[in-house]
């Protein structure tokens, strides 16, 4: 299982102990751990420094901005695109610009035409030229895109260590080796790792402000 922030040597550093395929916890158990704490921290912060890939359903609003068309604003920045033209997405990498044509499951790929819309990669934007609205459906785009950032802070990589080792110790995993000076200071000092990320989120947390 890899693992994008942390990896099991870095939590083994943190904690003072051996981490192997044969340790309790073993490898595989820290991996799983690592990876819960890296889904937890871009869920709270909205964003992410891995490539994710998202879908998002979207009604479109009747403005129509001269010059740029209907406009979309994603959930998410810094969003991948072709890598011949970073206004447009890269459908072979699985991204999709589609219209709801009336009825469930029934969605058009909007993609295939450079020409009828354009991306702002970085705000997370898109604007959609040519749309035909209709009175007798929802006017509706299901958008599937990559986001996100190529370089790992070093504060998102603070709390994802920490809540990856608050995680173990309350975890019914044995730790062989976990030496903490007995239960009070291990609760203290998890108490402050805690208040530690909280703050880290809150630095970093993304607001979506609907259009």
């Amino acid at each position: 299982m890899a693992t994008c922030y942390i990896s099991t040597c870095d939590v083994a550093d943190f904690l003072r102990i051996t981490i192997s395929a044969c340790t309790s916890p073993s490898i595989a158990q820290v991996e799983k751990l690592i990876k819960r704490a890296e889904d937890k921290v871009d869920r709270r912060t909205g964003h992410a420094w891995r490539t994710k890939t998202v879908k998002e359903i979207y009604d479109l609003p009747l403005l129509y901005t001269f010059g740029w068309g209907t406009f979309i604003s994603l959930k998410h920045r810094n969003v991948k695109f072709d890598a011949c033209n970073d206004t447009k997405f890269c459908a072979c990498a699985g991204d999709k610009l589609e219209i709801w044509n009336g009825s469930n499951g029934n969605w058009s790929c909007y993609v295939g035409d450079n020409n009828s819309y354009d991306i702002e990669y970085i705000k997370g934007e898109v604007y959609l030229r040519g749309f035909i609205f209709s009175i007798l459906r929802r006017n509706r785009v299901r958008v599937t895109y990559r986001y996100g950032d190529t370089t790992v802070l070093d504060d998102i990589e603070d709390a994802v260590l920490k809540l990856t080792c608050i995680d173990l110790i309350r975890s019914s995993i044995k730790m062989d080796d976990l030496e903490f000076g007995g239960a009070i200071k291990k609760e203290q000092a998890m108490s402050e790792w805690k208040d530690e990320v909280d703050k880290i989120i809150r630095d970093r947390e993304e607001v979506y402000v609907l259009p």
